[in-house]
């Protein structure tokens, strides 16, 4: 046995384990950070642009490896040898997302071709979302941990307690037989760094994202054809910005004979996205609400909410709240509230997940900013790697190398394809429109008797996107023709209307002029960091929320209460918070 008991141990891991947090796909995003902040339902919506892109290279002794692929899109033909001859079965315990996915998966399209294509079936307990933290750990401690768990949503704490205490199998001992996860990492050295701990050990994996980079930002909307009634150009400063939002707001830009009704900037209670291209333009780049962590000179970590940057754009926000630039319930009000004003034309400047209202011509994707303080337009991609950890297996499996190359045909383009969309010519049929590949399961849903496609998707198709750790494009759907396109060509009718709101950002994040970087990467803590930083994160998170608020709002003077706020981020122990940032920070350089 290479498990060690260590009830205690065990169940004290219980509080760590993520809780239930939204999905991939369907079921919604990728949910939450390692800042232990939860991310709204309507944000659910981010993850179903995360199809599939690159093609995987095979290896030679990769059991499910692809012969004669590239990774540049070329139409050939994969071929995979089965994982196993004889077929065998795994033990799966897995999250779903009850009322929406089936509990049977072996009944699905996905779970039938991966027994009969690689020699794997599953044999899979199936829990929700709420059942699922005590679930992984009732496992654990019974010591009736499966061959595989999915869908896992642990934290890098949780995969590095359960794995040094023996519980979670080191997939590094098997990278000789996962050729196409070695091409992953080597391909993106940021995924490497987000699964390997300092000794080398990989005992799960968290979901890499290789799809277009515009899918990964967050999308934040500027009305044009309010601008257009206006005759305003796009704003490109702080200060066109500026004018733009009072234009909005003092000449009826929606063109309906009130000009009282309209919302400049929509802003929600502590969502602080509409902000984000506006802290761009002052040098600060973030990937939390309020806790900005930016490595400067030398890689030193500092807190981006401290620096007299910041305290530039508290200015500016402020003049925009005193101004009524913004909502005046903008503190108080929730997403949902002001995305109902959104959908129905109120609002001019807003983040959303969900559609556009009238044409997407309407409508432009907001880049950062140029001021004093930051002379380059910026717009900001989330890390390909995420945060939450979505597969592991058990160290005591009877099929280690079996359960390894599994995991390597998932990160193939097949096996990519498998986990998000089921088959080609099983589940759905690729069709040609215009030049774009897109998935259809309609003569698939109908032969199968489902009136509704989702319904077909959620019950036939695949099994709640369990397996999907490896996001790529289609070859020749939308994201990898937009690729292929000039930016002048994106504004074709069949980008239009295939690529409504993505097409938008694929726009925006190609424009000239316009620097485009990678948020402050996900790190890992140890124990020992984490206990500490739990609760001070906590403090001074909830602190900054609160001072924030107070700067915009006048409530506190920003000049007068500007070293008070400094002192009291001293005093709830920012020194000892930046310390233990600074230490995770240099083992991902390390990594």
């Amino acid at each position: 046995m290479k498990r060690r008991k260590n009830m205690l141990s065990v169940l004290l891991a219980a509080t760590m384990v993520c809780g239930a947090l939204t999905g991939c796909g369907q079921d919604g995003g990728s949910g939450g950070n390692q800042d232990g902040e939860s991310q709204p339902v309507e944000e659910a919506g981010a993850s179903e642009a995360k199809e599939d892109e690159n093609e995987v290279q095979a290896g030679e002794d990769g059991g499910a490896a692809a012969e004669g692929e590239s990774s540049g899109g070329d139409d050939e033909t994969e071929k995979f040898s089965r994982i196993s001859e004889e077929t065998i079965t795994l033990s799966l315990a897995a999250r779903y997302v009850a009322g929406q996915y089936t509990t049977d998966f072996a009944s699905t399209d996905q779970f039938k071709e991966y027994e009969k294509r690689l020699g794997i079936r599953f044999d899979v307990s199936a829990y929700d979302l709420e059942q699922w933290p005590s679930k992984l750990t009732l496992m654990m401690a019974s010591d009736e941990m499966p061959d595989i768990i999915a869908y896992a949503n642990m934290t890098s704490i949780d995969v590095e307690k359960y794995g040094k205490e023996g519980y979670l199998l080191d997939f590094a001992e098997y990278l000789d037989i996962m050729p196409n996860l070695k091409k992953r990492m080597e391909e993106y050295p940021e995924y490497a760094a987000a699964i390997t701990n300092e000794q080398g050990n990989i005992y799960a994996f968290s979901t890499l994202t290789a799809s277009s980079e515009y899918i990964m930002v967050r999308p934040i909307f500027m009305n044009k054809k309010w601008m257009d009634n206006l005759n305003l150009e796009e704003p490109k400063t702080v200060d066109d910005l500026y004018n733009v939002l009072k234009a909005f707001k003092e000449q009826d830009a929606n063109g309906n004979g009130d000009p009282t009704d309209e919302i400049p900037m929509g802003r929600a209670d502590t969502v602080f996205w509409t902000d984000m291209p506006i802290l761009w333009a002052y040098g600060i780049y973030g990937r939390s609400e309020a806790f900005y962590l930016m490595p400067q000179d030398g890689n030193k970590i500092v807190l981006g909410d401290t620096t007299e940057n910041y305290k530039e754009y508290l200015r500016f926000m402020h003049k925009l709240y005193e101004e009524g630039l913004m909502n005046v319930d903008a503190f108080v009000t929730t997403y949902s509230e002001v995305e109902a004003k959104h959908q129905d034309g109120k609002v001019g400047y807003w983040q959303t997940w969900a559609s556009l209202p009238g044409d997407v011509r309407d409508w432009i994707v907001v880049n950062g900013f140029t001021s004093e303080y930051n002379p380059v337009r910026t717009n900001v991609v989330y890390n390909r790697a995420d945060n939450a950890y979505m597969l592991a297996a058990s160290a005591d499996t009877e099929h280690p190398e079996e359960v390894a190359r599994f995991v390597d045909y998932l990160f193939t383009y097949e096996g990519s394809v498998s986990a998000k969309h089921g088959y080609e010519g099983v589940s759905f049929d690729l069709v040609e429109e215009d030049g774009i590949q897109q998935i259809d399961y309609k003569p698939y849903a109908e032969a199968a008797g489902f009136d509704n496609i989702s319904d077909f998707y959620a019950q036939k198709a695949i099994a709640a996107n369990v397996f999907t750790i490896y996001w790529t494009d289609i070859k020749g759907g939308l994201e990898d023709a937009m690729k292929e396109a000039t930016r002048e060509e994106l504004y074709e009718d069949r980008f239009i209307e295939a690529g409504g709101m993505s097409l938008l950002r694929e726009i925006a994040i190609r424009e000239e002029g316009v620097e485009v970087i990678s948020v402050y990467p996900n790190v890992k803590y140890t124990a020992e960091e984490l206990e500490t930083r739990s609760t001070l994160y906590t403090d001074v998170y909830n602190y900054l929320v609160t001072a924030k608020v107070q700067f915009i709002t006048g409530e506190t003077d920003i000049d007068a209460g500007w070293d008070a706020y400094l002192a009291e981020l001293d005093k709830i122990g920012l020194e000892r918070l930046l310390e233990i940032e600074q230490a995770a920070y240099d083992r991902y350089l390390g990594n």
